[in-house]
């Protein structure tokens, strides 16, 4: 059954912005309306207008004005946890039904080059905080892997063709404009020109339109079948990029010697999205993945990471036996766990 209009309404109030607002609506045919306000007064009112409330919340996603890992977890619990509904016949998506291989094959690439980024984010966040002293010898090697994962997406990409829709292509410009200027700032941070803080956001940015192809491919490609397993591919790469942001930065106060509130108040964030977005994926991934990610987070070295980030929130980081590559390396094995557990959960997706 289709999403109520007092279903919708908690569902958008949910995924809205902490500043944005919004309304839903039945207009006088029947049809379905969903407006966004967003806080950002450039962006204008939308409303979007579709036969179901479903229809009109993913023309949303598609707009970029909510996220599509948000929307499809509302709408899976909603509906009692079992395979969410394909787009309505007003909804744009048809490459969706006639290439289900893209979204594998789309999230493959994309999370390879995520993973990239995000180990060239701390990297560089550290080096920038040691004035060059930690990484110094493997930032060039680790450039080199990040700009060829970056020829591989690319190339997929100009694959795809017409199978890519306007709004997709948007955002794979937006991304591919974001690593142009990434590499173009490497000279800044070899330079020390660019601090820490300035490092972390600008990789950041990246990653953010990065993990918004994983929410178009969704809604764009996902079968409704696979969708449950779809989803439990994107939301597990947002916490592996919540764990990578908490790992260049705490990195770089280590590296520093100088841990602020304010990174402390980011790590608890982090860790709290973190777990949020994990228990999304225990509620959506089949169970074999599911399984997996229980035993990564029994694991001695996961147990490890939580104490040290349990120190460095009591202010206590002194006590921790590493320094910032050591930090690098052990919350880097907790990702590239992450990574694995991925890799795995987007082995069900198509079957």
């Amino acid at each position: 059954m289709p999403l109520t209009r007092t279903d919708a309404l908690r569902l958008l109030r949910f995924c809205l912005g902490p500043d944005d607002s919004g309304s839903v609506e039945v207009a006088d045919d029947g049809a379905a309306l969903v407006t966004i306000a967003p806080a950002e007064p450039s962006l204008g009112v939308r409303t979007f207008e579709a036969t179901t409330f479903d229809g009109a919340l993913r023309m949303a996603v598609d707009a970029g004005l909510l996220k599509a890992a948000c929307v499809e977890k509302q709408i899976l619990f909603l509906e009692g946890g079992g395979p969410s509904r394909g787009l309505d016949a007003t909804t744009p998506g048809p490459q969706r039904r006639s290439r289900p291989d893209l979204f594998p094959k789309l999230m493959a690439a994309m999370s390879g080059l995520l993973n990239e980024t995000q180990n060239e984010r701390g990297m560089s966040a550290i080096a920038a905080a040691s004035s060059g002293r930690i990484f110094r010898r493997e930032l060039p090697r680790q450039r080199e892997r990040m700009d060829a994962r970056r020829e591989r997406f690319l190339g997929l990409w100009r694959e795809m063709g017409d199978a890519v829709g306007a709004s997709l292509a948007g955002r794979l410009d937006r991304v591919d404009a974001g690593l142009r200027q990434l590499i173009a700032s490497r000279s800044l941070i070899d330079d020390g020109r660019m601090p820490p803080v300035q490092v972390v956001e600008s990789y950041t940015r990246v990653n953010a339109e990065l993990l918004g192809v994983g929410d178009a491919a969704l809604v764009a490609y996902a079968s409704a079948d696979n969708r449950p397993n779809a989803l439990a591919c994107v939301v597990l790469l947002y916490a592996k990029e919540k764990t990578g942001i908490e790992r260049a930065r705490i990195g770089a106060g280590l590296a520093a010697r100088s841990i602020s509130d304010a990174d402390r108040r980011a790590l608890a964030a982090l860790t709290s999205a973190r777990s949020s977005y994990l228990h999304v994926f225990a509620a959506t991934a089949p169970r074999p993945a599911e399984q997996l990610l229980e035993r990564a987070l029994a694991s001695s070295s996961y147990g490890e990471l939580m104490r040290m980030e349990d120190l460095v929130l009591a202010g206590r980081e002194t006590e921790i036996d590493v320094d910032a590559r050591g930090w690098f390396n052990a919350v880097s094995r907790e990702m590239d766990h992450l990574g694995e557990i991925g890799t795995a959960a987007l082995g069900f997706v198509g079957d």
